[in-house]
């Protein structure tokens, strides 16, 4: 579990569904070649994803337009437009420290307006503006400052009355004015392993505050919003990769909030091309939508936990708190808080499935609700299904995975002291899950639903030892971590799909901010694949962090999951 700044790990098993004696049987109607978008057989194609592996999106530079990354314009609301842009006759500053995640070049900058658009910091303009195609253009010389904050990108709109900017674009080196990609082809290729992509911290997900569909992230706003990112760019991203795409409902969503969210994805999933891109890909199952409400109900380092207990608490004839089930740990059982929220949490969820299902029409069977618990016991899960089962019916009606977040990770103390001892530890933390792991193979036995995780992977925090610490998630020593916990998961649960947390991180950021976790399995969006995982080290503990900047030991250890 991650309380501060980023969340856990998830694991999530889609193609495989426990039976009774703990083998597994497929459920993800796979086949022995992918289908052409019309059904037809396109006949095989090697993989280049794994059938098991996906990640939780993050990324230092995912688009070409830059400006999606930016803070808002201080102007008043009063004076901003639909948009964020200041009105006629207002100005406004947007000023963003981002010089540590930007590389230094030349971006092309454009706007549409009359007003004054004026650059400052980090950023230098070119010699003039030039109206091209209806647009302002110019470029913009930035000076990327690797691992040092304070060095602010400010961009300021000046308006007289009848004047206005609008549609603010930065473009990434090497891109042109006309029809640039929205993704960096980078980002893309360090997706390629991935079979799913969960969409948790691009949706904001942990606190948020969203509740009406008015209020979501949209492609034309300017700037970063506190909601996440633009629905759009998911939606382009999964349809781009063609990807499984998990998605998580924000815990004050509205009911029309949760329909419109399904019309809009529904709309603007284009399953044509997510066909074409899977075909090419060689995946052998089809195309999953996985629904998840909120992210670690059970989690009190997170709102939603407070939300759902003071909504079931209103409502205790229908949650009741109460757990008739045999499953552990019994402290986990006896918090009558906590089980009220697990009922709410299982209500809940049937109602996003339902919503979903039906919204997706003809689509409806692309739609996986997945019951996300907590790794530390079943029993979370369980009372989540008992409740399920006594209100709407048999529960593989409404979930399609029972989820959890098995981090593995020794106490921050002595034993993360140099590297030879955390590496043990690490081995000792994986086999100390096994009697939970059984737990967990008994229930998805039990319910006939398949055993996931919504996140996992190493989970070293705290503030001790920070530079051990970070060397190991470089060491070779990570990379053979990784694999005996791959093969701990595939013992247990077979290829089901396993969320990794996350995607990348920012190279060369401070070492305090790793007190919060070392989440990334590559240092950064970046970095060259093609030499990252070769020839990785054993470390003797004395170097400095940024001379092992590249090895991506984790980053490797997934990839080469590929196929399976």
């Amino acid at each position: 579990m991650r309380w501060v700044l980023i969340a856990t790990f998830v694991i999530a098993c889609g193609d495989s569904a426990a039976t009774q004696d703990g083998g597994v049987v497929d459920s993800g109607g796979s086949s022995d070649a992918p289908q052409s978008s019309d059904g037809g057989d396109a006949g095989p194609v090697t993989p280049t994803i794994s059938s098991w592996l996906g990640t939780n999106v993050s990324a230092d530079l995912s688009r070409v337009d830059i400006t999606y990354q930016l803070k808002p314009f201080d102007t008043q609301a009063s004076q901003k437009d639909p948009n964020g842009y200041p009105v006629a006759g207002a100005s406004g500053t947007s000023s963003t420290d981002i010089g540590f995640v930007l590389t230094t070049g030349t971006y092309k900058i454009a706007y549409v307006g009359t007003g004054t658009l004026a650059v400052s910091g980090i950023g230098k303009l070119g010699p003039a503006w030039t109206t091209v195609s209806g647009e302002q253009r110019n470029t913009v010389d930035i000076t990327g400052t690797p691992g040092a904050f304070g060095n602010f990108l400010t961009l300021k709109i000046t308006n007289a009355p009848s004047q206005t900017v609008q549609s603010i674009r930065i473009l990434y080196p090497g891109f042109d004015y006309a029809t640039p990609p929205m993704f960096l082809p980078q980002f893309i290729n360090v997706l390629k392993p991935f079979r799913a992509l969960r969409f948790m911290d691009w949706e904001a997900t942990n606190n948020s505050k969203l509740t009406d569909w008015v209020d979501r992230p949209t492609a034309t706003h300017f700037g970063a919003s506190s909601f996440g990112e633009p629905y759009e760019h998911i939606a382009e991203l999964v349809n781009e990769t063609g990807k499984d795409a998990w998605i998580t409902i924000p815990e004050l969503a509205s009911d029309d909030f949760i329909h419109q969210f399904a019309k809009f994805l529904r709309a603007t999933l284009d399953f044509g091309r997510i066909a074409t891109a899977r075909q090419s890909q060689g995946f052998t199952t089809p195309f999953q939508v996985i629904v998840e409400d909120s992210n670690e109900t059970w989690n009190q380092g997170f709102s939603a936990y407070a939300t759902f207990s003071a909504a079931a608490k209103a409502n205790a004839s229908r949650y009741p708190g109460k757990y008739s089930g045999t499953y552990g740990p019994s402290w986990m059982s006896g918090i009558g808080d906590l089980m009220q929220v697990g009922q709410y949490h299982g209500d809940r969820l049937a109602k996003i499935a339902t919503i979903f299902k039906t919204e997706f029409t003809d689509q409806a069977s692309a739609i996986h609700p997945v019951l996300s618990g907590w790794a530390l016991g079943a029993v979370y899960s369980d009372v989540a299904l008992q409740f399920i089962q006594n209100n709407y019916g048999d529960p593989k009606g409404y979930v399609s995975y029972i989820a959890q977040a098995p981090y593995f990770a020794p106490p921050d103390d002595s034993q993360t002291g140099n590297l030879a001892s955390l590496f043990v530890a690490l081995d000792q933390s994986i086999t100390s899950m096994n009697t939970v792991m059984q737990d967990f193979k008994t229930l998805g036995a039990q319910w006939g639903i398949p055993i996931a995780a919504y996140e996992g992977g190493q989970g070293l925090s705290g503030n001790t030892n920070l530079a051990i610490k970070h060397l190991a998630q470089h060491d070779a020593r990570m990379y053979a971590a990784y694999q005996t916990y791959a093969t701990f998961w595939k013992t247990n649960f077979g290829e089901s799909l396993f969320m990794h947390f996350s995607l990348a991180s920012d190279p060369g950021i401070p070492e305090n901010i790793y007190q919060y976790g070392f989440w990334g399995s590559i240092d950064g969006v970046l970095t060259d694949t093609t030499t990252c995982g070769k020839n990785l080290p054993t470390l003797t503990g004395t170097e400095n962090p940024t001379t092992v900047l590249g090895h991506c030991a984790k980053y490797q250890a997934l990839a080469d999951h590929v196929p399976n």
